[in-house]
């Protein structure tokens, strides 16, 4: 049998969409969903956020202008 390290070696190896996978399916085993607080906490922020874009409160980017500057910072650090 494999030791937990090493099963962790393992999956560590796999593709972020199989480890979130993996990680998804060890939760549900242990037979428990999210704790109520935490959807209530995620419904209350999803909220404000919501609230805030309404009222005008926050500065709303545009997604091509966060893009490129995320590039460019990657590119920085490249070099």
């Amino acid at each position: 049998m494999a030791t937990r390290e090493e099963l962790l070696a393992q999956a560590l190896r796999l593709s972020p969409d199989d480890r979130a996978r993996l990680a998804h399916e060890l939760l549900d085993s242990l037979g428990e969903g999210p704790p109520e607080d935490v959807e209530q906490a995620w419904g209350e922020e999803i909220s404000r956020r919501a609230r805030e874009v309404l009222d005008g409160t926050v500065e709303l980017l545009d997604f091509d202008d966060v893009l490129k500057e995320m590039k460019e910072r990657m590119e920085r650090r490249r070099r």
